[in-house]
């Protein structure tokens, strides 16, 4: 696909410089007949013949650019998905350990960010830069050809040009490498603030935590004011550059046709133009080219992780699978010290035997090394010294995915993924010999597990039951109904290794009373470790040991150890329980339990009715934003400025600047008509005449750099100060989805897209805009007849089919981004959860999830592409078809004396400026730049 596409790109771009030959023998053409060496008969017969050549390159080149424009943009779709997945699955191999550093949120918001900067920068556009590099070869070789001694003298542009665009790209990749990892940084701390919007509400720290988030964007900021000057530079040089060329091509090139070195004038134009092609094909793919160093950017952040080597890789397959294991776990001198303490020993020497199908208790002070005996138990670290075994076997032995399943855990914190009960439930069943079964069997295993974990009364009397949507992170249960939920997700698949790391601690009495039941329930005939800070939960197990600082200083049962009156006798008197007082009666299913359900009930009706007024508020808001989303370019514009008066001033000079950048295209026109009257004269005379326009090319050089390094300058300006106003309030990002991962991903693009609006991207397409309007009332101006058929009869289909390329482009984005929000909000629930996902062993569901998601986005995009790329096609090489027309057109006036050749040849210069400016327009702007705001 690739393949065919980049050939497509280049077969384009050859034909952009074979127009060159065409316009030579114009050239020759309209000289033989003004010195009459022709007849107007024969005049009108070349200018038909040659307008039908026009015709032919532009329609070859209509297919071409379809072909790689769709190619290319396919392709992009699927890299990127390919990507994508290859990079989610990397993150979701690592191990535990490289979380620790609190990582995981900015791997889910690269994953969207960079991909979209990556898609980007490798589809049409791509294309655009293959095609321009292309040109610029083709034309070189063409002038070569034609009169190589002055395309020798004129083709010293090209390696100013390459200078200049390497120097300043390279520059570029480094600000966008570093802003890339700032964002990055920013990402995953603004995915901690919004996935923790309760608890940073209750303790009314909003405004400390976007002062520290405004810290990151500060940083980014002072790196993304240099790309303004640092642009203005890159556009500056080249015009400068492009211009003094024009004119010193010129000026030898009148001196060579004096000589006798050239042999007709149609030469030096083929020669002048060709430059000018392999020049202006340089220009034009220098936005494509940023784009393209920002995709490398974003590609080689994303190819860290991906080349990372995970030491504890959950997709990998070797390893022993028990048929059946009795449940021993036995640690054996085991010491480990966190990674990212490592100078810290948090077991030290530590041997423990677990009996099968016992209860053990740990307990100590915070610190002592409890949770990290889960964490080496689920493999979630290695140990430093000694093993962790199972029925007698280094634990590391066995097939990870196998050994997390026979070993399940439930978390003082319970996480549950946004879905359906019944969903959540059964993702204890992922990769196990149940997880296919029937949906008859496979809805009783569920129902079984909730009766067992005492959840299946209150899921009932819900009104969809079990196929109740929870919300993210479990939102709409209550913290008595999340844990009991995720028991019966821990149970389902039958393990016989039960971890219960604190679950009933953050719990109120009621609740904690029917999940204690629960758990006591699902522990028999299991292994059960439990750690708890309340000692009233574990007075019937088995073993009780106590830890201290990584050792153990005693074990024994819950009257033993009062006996013997040592650490955990101090433990015991220290929560103020009786050493007499009498074990807790199992609850019986009376009223106190109906009472329990019915308050938990009652709780969560409250919390619906009020999560649907805030629904509705949001709802509301999201109407707001999206009449903000349907208000005019210009409307969108002004009220920026109107709401920051600081930024009319900035604004104004940057508006000055385009116009007068775009006032380069009609004045250009004139020169170059001007030209024709030069071959009217001979010798001395045409030499004179000659250095005063190649002269006048260097002072609009000077004038095109001054004026684009201001542009520049004011662009950064004008961003900088949108970007104050950005970030003074972080409700700006509160207008999306109501997903942790879509709110971050919208937070990453929303003022990206404000900033392009007001800054350097803008003044291009407004220079191009502005370029088009002028050539086209220039060429009314001096042709009315043939300005007026040129004008009708190629810029309103052009300008309309782009209009109608980026509003189908708009429509179609606006879906796919509804569903690569969707796969945002997996990755983000995934990462942040990813101590859930590595003990439920589901990495191979959320990547197929994850995968779903992304394909159906880009299955769904591919018929629009189809159709969005014939518009796109058309702006691009109409203006083939109207040179062709006004060509004809415009010889016929000439030859019947309607109109003079000067005014003919400004008025169809300044119509196929237009077109140039009007292919830029279209070819550099897109639906997410008009519409994404």
């Amino acid at each position: 696909m690739h393949a065919v596409a980049v050939a497509c790109a280049l077969a384009s771009g050859v034909g952009m410089a074979l127009v060159n030959l065409v316009f030579g023998n114009f050239i020759t053409l309209i000289v033989d007949y003004i010195t009459g060496h022709s007849s107007p008969a024969d005049f009108r017969n070349g200018a038909a013949r040659l307008s039908l050549y026009f015709f032919i390159i532009g329609l070859g080149r209509f297919f071409l650019t379809y072909g790689y424009s769709t190619l290319l943009t396919l392709g992009a779709y699927r890299m990127t998905r390919n990507i994508r997945r290859v990079y989610l699955k990397s993150a979701l191999s690592q191990e535990v350990a490289f979380y620790d550093g609190g990582t995981s949120g900015s791997i889910a918001m690269q994953a969207t960010s960079n991909g979209k900067l990556i898609q980007s920068g490798v589809s049409e556009k791509l294309g655009l830069v293959i095609q321009g590099l292309s040109a610029f070869i083709s034309a070189f070789v063409l002038a070569f050809v034609t009169q190589w001694k002055l395309t020798l003298i004129s083709c010293c542009i090209a390696p100013a040009m390459l200078v200049v665009i390497g120097v300043v790209s390279t520059i570029e990749a480094g600000i966008e490498t570093k802003i890339l990892g700032i964002q990055a940084q920013a990402g995953s701390f603004a995915e901690s603030i919004l996935s923790s919007s309760r608890t940073v509400h209750a303790f009314g720290i909003r405004s400390r935590l976007i002062g520290d988030f405004d810290k990151f964007l500060v940083a980014s900021k002072r790196l993304g004011d240099k790309k303004g000057p640092l642009w203005g530079f890159l556009f500056s040089s080249e015009y400068a550059i492009i211009y003094a060329g024009f004119g010193l091509s010129f000026w030898q090139g009148i001196r060579m046709l004096v000589s006798g070195e050239v042999a007709e004038s149609g030469e030096i134009f083929t020669v002048i133009m060709s430059v000018i092609v392999a020049a202006t094909s340089l220009t034009s793919i220098a936005p494509h080219m940023i784009e393209f160093t920002r995709a490398a950017s974003a590609a080689s952040e994303l190819f860290r992780l991906i080349d990372r080597k995970s030491a504890i890789n959950p997709f990998d397959e070797s390893g022993k699978k028990l048929d059946h294991i009795e449940g021993v776990v036995e640690f054996d001198h085991v010491s480990f010290s966190y990674p990212t303490r490592p100078n810290t020993q948090v077991l030290s020497d530590f041997s423990l035997q677990i009996p099968a199908g016992k209860t053990t208790a740990l307990v100590g002070a915070s610190g002592s090394g409890k949770s990290t005996v889960v964490g080496l138990l689920e493999r979630w670290y290695n140990p430093s010294l000694g093993a962790v075994k199972l029925d007698g076997q280094p634990v590391d032995m066995f097939n990870l995915k196998w050994l997390r399943q026979q070993v399940r855990l439930v978390q003082q914190e319970p996480v549950l993924f946004n879905g359906t009960i019944a969903e959540n439930i059964a993702n204890g069943l992922v990769d196990t010999p149940w997880e296919h079964e029937p949906q008859p069997e496979k809805t009783a295993r569920i129902q079984e597990a909730a009766r067992v974990a005492f959840a299946h009364d209150f899921i009932s009397e819900l009104p969809n039951g079990y196929d109740t949507v929870i919300g993210e992170r479990g939102g709409l249960l209550s913290g008595g109904q999340k844990q009991r939920v995720a028991i019966a997700r821990s149970i389902i698949s039958q393990p016989r290794i039960l971890l219960l790391d604190e679950a009933t601690s953050a719990l109120d009495p009621h609740a904690e009373e029917v999940v204690q039941k629960a758990l006591n329930n699902v522990s028999q005939g299991r292994t059960t470790i439990t750690i708890a800070h309340k000692l009233a939960t574990i007075r019937d197990a088995d073993n009780i040991v106590v830890m201290e600082r990584g050792r153990i200083l005693e074990q024994g049962t819950h009257n033993s150890l009062l006996a013997e009156n040592g650490a955990y006798s101090r433990l015991v008197r220290a929560q103020d329980l009786s050493v007499n007082e009498k074990e807790a009666g199992d609850l019986s299913d009376s009223d106190n339990t109906d009472e329990i359900n019915k308050t938990e009930l009652t709780g969560e009706l409250t919390r619906s009715s009020t999560l649907t007024r805030s629904g509705l508020e949001k709802q509301l808001d999201r109407d707001d934003y999206d009449k903000w989303k349907r208000l005019g370019l210009f409307h969108v514009v002004w009220r920026l400025i109107k709401s920051n008066p600081d930024i009319k001033w900035a604004f104004t000079i940057l508006t000055l600047s385009c116009l007068a950048a775009a006032a380069a295209f009609p004045g250009q026109s004139i020169l170059m008509s001007k030209f024709i009257e030069v071959f009217e004269l001979t010798g001395s005379a045409m030499q004179k005449r000659g250095n005063f326009f190649a002269l006048m090319f260097l002072v609009l050089g000077l004038g095109a750099f001054v004026v684009y390094f201001i542009i520049g300058w004011s662009a950064s300006i004008v961003a900088h100060i949108v970007d104050d106003m950005l970030r003074q309030d972080l409700r700006f990002f509160d207008r999306a989805e109501n997903t942790t991962g879509a709110l971050v991903s919208r937070a990453d693009s929303n003022p990206q897209a404000v900033l392009e609006l007001m800054g350097f991207n803008v003044a291009l397409i407004t220079i191009a805009g502005v370029g088009v309007l002028s050539c086209a009332i220039l060429a009314l101006a001096y042709a009315w007849k043939l300005g007026l058929v040129i004008v009708l009869a190629g810029l309103p289909p052009m300008l309309i089919s782009g209009y109608i390329r980026l509003r189908m482009e708009a429509a179609m984005d606006v879906k796919i981004s509804k569903r690569f929000s969707t796969s945002a909000s997996i990755a983000s629930e995934a990462m942040n959860a990813i101590r859930t996902v590595s003990s439920l062993a589901i990495e191979t569901s959320v990547l197929d999830r994850y995968t779903r998601e992304v394909d159906h986005a880009i299955a769904s995009s591919t018929r629009p592409l189809l159709q969005i790329m014939i518009p796109f096609a058309f702006t691009q090489t109409v203006e083939y078809s109207f040179l062709a027309l006004g060509f004809w057109y415009g010889c016929r006036l000439v030859s019947f004396g309607e109109l003079t050749m000067v005014n003919f040849f400004i008025s169809f210069l300044s119509v196929f400026f237009a077109g140039q400016q009007a292919s830029i327009l279209f070819g550099f702007s897109s639906s997410e730049f008009w519409y994404e705001l």
